[in-house]
């Protein structure tokens, strides 16, 4: 592959290192929409035979020349279909999906086409946007050596910007390029302009074009490497933490000082982004990024993120209809690419760090002692992680954790609700209502095993010498994992102990200065009988 070949992410993957700018085709013939739908149709038939050959190991070389063999089209074509599949191989594999299972054109769409009360205009609708997603698709890298783009060249004919488009067997389709830049800072402007310096001096730049089908509707995509300036804001002078929480719907910022101090906190409200068309919620994602960077240029700090993949949003039967919705409008991801993205437009640094364990270390430990809410907590250890602070169990917690009828008496209380949660899935004749209980007893059980687990590891005999001195040595070496198992561990017990409310945490602080746990408990009212008179530590 040349050099100068652009080499574009995946998909669903925004790089920040890429401009893309969509407009609409139109053509003059009806005749020649047609024959581009059906090369979009071909290509999409490419990326899938050439998606099933590499999972059985097929070599690129020999592939490319079966594609082209096979459809009667160009080796570039060929080349850039198996592209997209690698790339979708890829993409299943670290996501630790079966590659087996891929649906092209979502599967989600699919398994809503295969129930049968699905009739009439609203199957036809879903119908179309399944097979649009499915055939749709026609890609072509960039090429410097070959003016920008071989098989979908962008180029001005009587100041009327067109695509030329190569059908894969030395004929063309030319479409006009439709689009209105109504501000002056309109990427499309940058493009052209580009586009057009190229064709005057010669020094063309790969640009990378994706035709798509969407709603009846041909659009074309186009992305070129963009030229970021230099990071001139670093976390020397402090970061911000930020954390987006889901209910309610919200950006968590916490200023953090270079020395891992808490300076200030704040929040965006991200209500809107739960409503309107999904164009709406996307132009409205921008804005809360360019809101956050305007903060963060204004403090002179980095920002840090977590790097989180997926987030689960729930399933079909779980009893939870309103926070199910909530949450498939829930564009967490997207958000925090655009923000790394503008950051970095601006010159800011943008760390991102492991998200394991923010939100419980935050409530458990910050929350209280600074009265602050469990989210802006939970933005406080993800900016102090990206400074590179490591968090330990306070002294207190970690005494409490030895402490047996502690940790005997949040047993109980978890045995408890669960004899509870099965007494009310058995009354329940609501079938959704009882799923939803069925989801917190299952959750119930695996806290409750997590808890007697770490209650019977700490009960050893004293006179097992060797295995105590195995058991440190082993601490030493995953003191990661242990402290992590530390965190969760605190987390159920005191859920049960202490608090009446997981989102008032302020009874911890109590726990964390005094270890008094019994006197949290008494405050809200969950004082076990056989410790009413308290205790002395």
């Amino acid at each position: 592959m040349d050099k100068d070949v652009l080499k574009m992410p995946t998909e669903k993957k925004i790089d920040s290192d890429f401009v893309t700018v969509e407009c609409l085709l139109a053509f003059d013939k009806d005749e020649d929409k047609g024959r581009v739908l059906a090369l979009m149709r071909k290509f999409s038939s490419m990326v899938r035979f050439a998606y099933k050959r590499l999972m059985h190991g097929a070599e690129r070389k020999e592939l490319k020349k079966l594609l082209s063999r096979k459809y009667g089209i160009n080796t570039r074509y060929s080349d850039d279909a198996i592209l997209l599949a690698k790339q979708t191989l890829e993409s299943c594999i670290e996501r630790e999906q079966n590659p087996k299972k891929l649906v092209f054109g979502s599967r989600e769409l699919f398994e809503q086409l295969k129930k049968k009360h699905l009739a009439g205009k609203s199957r036809e609708t879903l119908r179309q946007k399944w097979e649009e997603r499915r055939y749709g698709i026609l890609y072509s890298r960039g090429d410097k050596s070959l003016q920008g783009n071989l098989n979908l060249r962008l180029v001005n004919l009587d100041d009327q910007w067109h695509l030329r488009i190569n059908l894969g067997n030395g004929e063309y389709v030319w479409a006009r390029v439709i689009r209105s830049a109504k501000r002056k800072t309109d990427k499309w402007l940058d493009f052209i302009s580009s586009i057009g310096h190229a064709e005057k001096t010669g020094e063309w730049f790969p640009y990378t074009v994706r035709i798509k089908l969407r709603n009846g509707k041909i659009y074309v995509q186009f992305s070129k490497e963009e030229k970021l300036p230099e990071v001139s804001i670093t976390k020397d002078n402090g970061v911000i933490g930020i954390d987006i929480n889901a209910y309610p719907f919200h950006l968590a910022l916490v200023h953090t000082a270079k020395d891992g101090n808490l300076e200030k906190y704040e929040r965006i409200s991200l209500d809107k982004l739960l409503e309107g068309s999904s164009e709406k919620r996307e132009y409205l994602s921008w804005q809360a990024a360019h809101q956050v960077v305007e903060i963060a240029k204004r403090e002179r700090k980095a920002i840090v993120v977590e790097n989180l993949e997926k987030l689960p949003k729930g399933k079909r039967g779980d009893g939870l209809p309103k926070l199910r919705q909530k949450l498939q409008k829930w564009i967490y991801k997207a958000l925090l690419q655009k923000i790394e993205i503008v950051a970095k437009r601006n010159g800011i640094q943008v760390v991102k760090v492991n998200p394991a364990y923010t939100s419980i270390i935050g409530k458990l430990k910050y929350a209280p002692l600074y009265n602050i809410d469990k989210d802006t907590a939970g933005a406080y250890v993800i900016a102090r992680r990206g400074l590179g602070f490591k968090e330990r169990l306070p002294k207190n917690y970690r005494k409490l954790l030895e402490d047996k009828e502690f940790l005997s008496y949040s047993v109980a209380k978890v045995e408890d609700r669960i004899a509870k949660l099965r007494k009310e899935i058995g009354e329940e004749k609501n079938e959704y209502k009882r799923n939803k209980l069925r989801s917190d007893l299952i959750r119930l059980k695996g806290e409750l095993k997590l808890l007697l687990k770490f209650l019977l590891d700490s009960g050893e005999s004293e006179t097992a010498a060797q295995q105590t001195v195995n058991r440190k040595m082993e601490r030493v070496r995953g003191s990661t994992q242990v402290e992590q198992k530390s965190w969760q561990v605190l987390s159920v017990a005191l859920a049960f102990s202490c608090l009446e409310s997981l989102r008032d945490l302020s009874p911890l602080k109590r726990v964390i200065l005094t270890r008094d746990w019994v006197g949290a408990a008494k405050r809200n009212g969950l004082v076990p009988p056989y410790l009413v008179r308290g205790r002395v530590y």
